[in-house]
Parts: structure tokens; C-alpha cells; sequence
């Protein structure tokens, strides 16, 4: 038996995966859904294009909110603006590293000690702050990820999902490394993939009908979720973008300031469970791109603003 934490509960669970089944956030049958508790969600923000202008323009919408995000920059952007990536780690967003090779899945582990290091090496060069979450290529981890993170003092890695569009925060009982398994979703006949404007994008989506797929989750009632967008996407492309505008305004989530707030007990579900029983994702059916529309045929957002300077 081991336990788990659900929002500062402890429940006992005879194992992780069934405990899991029963968490996918659909409301039991006979929930009023005006007291079902509001999601509390958070942004990702990953950008690796040259122009950073829709990571620009993510960082004012959210500053206008009062929130911030998890920001995924790749080393060229570590490098290429590295007084903007400090004033977004100044101003409260987290700044995580990412793997430089894809995805570790079977990688040996001093090849992702050698690459964790390197990355977190630059990114507090950058920032001046701990480097405090990471992640791979599809947001791949296994073992060897876990043993390297905590070799580093690494406190989070990044997971495909694995229970839907429940947000899952697992910590492993021989690690120190918490693994946040991202909100994940369905879609049509392409599998499974993370909530996020390019999963869909690179599948064949409109921003119309990610629209739809936004409204679909929230009709789950999930208690934890995590938004993501590639900004180069989600920040400059309109038809992109006006789905997660609606989300942050439409009043069905409750938008937690901080990632050190998300990642509370009470916000969502966190499982204290043995390595060997956490499920594994390694499901991606979209390595090759298929868009309906090419990016730079989408229309950009109409205004362009950069706070990502200091004064």
C-alpha cells in the first residue's frame, strides 16, 4: 500500500495506474456542476524560432493578468536574448531547460547528465536563478532522467500525459525529482497528444477547432491543468491565439499565479508512489508535421508588444 496526496488528503491506494483510471476528471453522475471546484491551471510557454516576438506577446498578456508562465526555451534563445530570458525570470516566470538532442528516452545516463548539466550550466549563467525544471523532447523522461536531476538538484521533470487532461504531479518514492504529467488529449485518429496549440497544429488543426477541443477539457472538470504553447504559434498567429485568450478571460478557470503555487498539494493531485508504478507515455504519432494551413500563411495578432526589457 502506499499513498497519495489529493489536495492535502491522504488517501491509500493499492496502486498508482487504478487510482489514475478513476482521476481523468469526469464529473461522477449526479454532480451539480456549479460546485464542481474550477480547474487551476497554468501556462507553458515554448519557443525555439528565431523571432521571439509571440513569447513577447504571451509575457504582456499574462503580466496584464497578473500571471505567469513556465517558459521551454532551446539554448539558441538562452543565447540570442538573454537580457529578455532574465527579465522573465526577474519578473516571476519560470525558465526550464530543455534536453538539446529530443527526446532521452533509453538514453544513457551520463549522456543526459552531460546534457542536463550543460543546459542548466546556461541557463543560470542567464538568469542568475536555479535551474528547477527540465525536459526533453516530447517531454520524454525514464530513469536515467530522474537519477540526473537529482544528481543536479533538479526538482521537476516534464511527462507525456497519462491520465487525460488531469495535470498529474507524481514523486517517486527513490527519487527527490518530481514528474508533472502534463494535461493531455485525444484527437480524432492521430493519438494522443499534450494540450497544446502545435500538437493539434502539426495534426491537421484549425484554431477553430482547438477552440472546441479547449471547451471539451473544461467539460471534463479536470482539477489541475496545464495549457501549452509553442508562442512562435499561439502568441503571433490569430486564429491560434483567440482560443487561449477566451480561456484566460472566460471565468471556467481559476488561473494560479504562480508555478510554485500550481504545483501545491491542494491544487491538483499528487502521487507518492514507487518508480515502477507510474504509468509511461511514449505515444507520438506526429513526428511529421501536416498542417492544413503553413504558418506563414496565418494571420498575425494585430498588436505587437515586447515588456521583456528593462526599463
Amino acid at each position: 500500500m502506499r499513498r497519495a496526496r489529493v489536495g492535502g488528503t491522504i488517501l491509500v491506494v493499492a496502486m498508482a495506474a487504478a487510482w489514475v483510471g478513476g482521476c481523468d476528471g469526469v464529473t461522477s453522475p449526479g454532480t451539480d456542476v456549479a460546485d464542481v471546484q474550477k480547474p487551476r491551471g497554468f501556462v507553458q510557454l515554448i519557443e525555439f524560432h528565431d523571432d521571439i516576438q509571440g513569447l513577447r506577446n504571451w509575457a504582456y498578456e499574462l503580466e496584464q493578468r497578473g500571471l505567469k508562465s513556465l517558459v521551454n526555451v532551446q539554448k539558441g534563445i538562452l543565447e540570442a536574448y538573454p537580457d529578455e530570458v532574465r527579465w522573465l525570470a526577474d519578473n516571476g516566470h519560470e525558465i526550464m531547460g530543455l534536453y538539446p538532442e529530443g527526446p532521452v528516452w533509453d538514453v544513457a545516463y551520463e549522456e543526459q547528465l552531460q546534457g542536463m548539466q550543460e543546459v542548466q550550466e546556461l541557463i543560470e549563467t542567464v538568469t542568475g536563478k536555479p535551474m528547477r525544471v527540465f525536459s526533453s523532447g516530447y517531454f520524454a523522461y525514464d530513469e536515467n532522467t530522474l537519477r540526473a536531476a537529482d544528481e543536479l538538484g533538479v526538482e521537476y521533470i516534464l511527462a507525456r500525459g497519462i491520465s487525460d487532461v488531469e495535470a498529474l504531479i507524481y514523486e517517486p518514492d527513490e527519487y527527490n525529482c518530481k514528474i508533472i504529467s502534463v494535461s493531455n488529449v485525444t484527437f480524432e485518429d492521430m493519438g494522443r497528444g499534450s494540450l497544446c496549440d502545435y500538437s493539434l497544429y502539426a495534426r491537421g488543426a484549425l484554431g477553430a477547432e482547438f477552440g472546441v477541443i479547449l471547451d471539451e477539457t473544461l467539460a471534463k472538470h479536470p482539477k489541475r491543468l496545464m495549457v501549452v504553447s509553442h508562442a512562435y504559434l499561439g502568441g503571433m498567429k490569430k486564429e491560434w491565439w483567440e482560443p487561449y485568450e477566451e480561456l484566460l478571460d472566460g471565468g471556467q478557470v481559476e488561473w494560479v499565479a504562480t508555478f510554485d503555487e500550481w504545483v501545491k498539494a491542494e491544487n491538483g493531485v499528487n502521487i507518492q508512489v514507487p518508480l515502477s508504478m507510474i504509468p509511461d507515455n511514449r505515444e507520438v504519432q506526429y513526428t511529421t508535421p501536416t498542417p492544413a494551413v503553413p504558418l506563414e500563411e496565418l494571420e498575425d495578432v494585430d498588436d505587437m508588444y515586447n515588456p521583456c526589457v528593462a526599463p
